[in-house]
């Protein structure tokens, strides 16, 4: 079940919270607030390397309606899928971000609405929820559980 990882994830992410010891959390929450911006950029310029690229190799998401997808071939044909879609544009706003106290991991919620060109040529405008679990690699940060809903879609801007 798609949800017993993303549960497992947060589950973690509070116990290591817990017994780690303290990192510089300001200094990791600048740089998750830049890497999750940087993802909308990617998305709104169908940079297929730059949306990908901030994927884990071990990533999963988790589509509503469809079936979890795994590893960075997944990750790369949603980051094309993202790129060929017409009319694509996201605007995000930020909910939620939390890291762990040890600074490896962390997650982030925003509300987004998604802009897309329909088959009609009609805008489609899609609410979304979009929950991200993100793990520290090197330099920066990468996406391990990518998991959102729609909440609501019509046609038009301001649906």
């Amino acid at each position: 079940m798609p949800v017993t990882r993303a549960a497992l994830t947060i589950l973690a992410l509070h116990a290591v919270a817990s017994c780690a010891p303290d990192a510089d959390v300001a200094a990791e929450r600048a740089l998750l607030v830049e890497a999750d911006r940087r993802y909308i950029e990617a998305a709104n310029a169908g940079d297929v390397d730059g949306l990908a690229a901030l994927y884990a190799d071990d990533a999963t998401r988790y589509p509503p309606d469809g079936e979890p997808t795994s590893g960075p071939e997944a990750m790369r044909a949603f980051a094309e899928g993202v790129a060929s879609t017409p009319g694509f544009h996201l605007s995000a706003t930020p909910l939620e971000l939390e890291i762990s106290r040890s600074g490896d991991l962390a997650y982030t919620l925003n509300a987004l609405e998604l802009t897309t060109t329909g088959p009609d040529g009609a805008l489609v405008v899609q609410r979304l929820r979009d929950f991200h679990t993100w793990r520290r690699e090197g330099e920066g940060w990468k996406i391990v559980v990518d998991i959102w809903h729609v909440m609501t879609t019509g046609q038009g801007a301001g649906s």
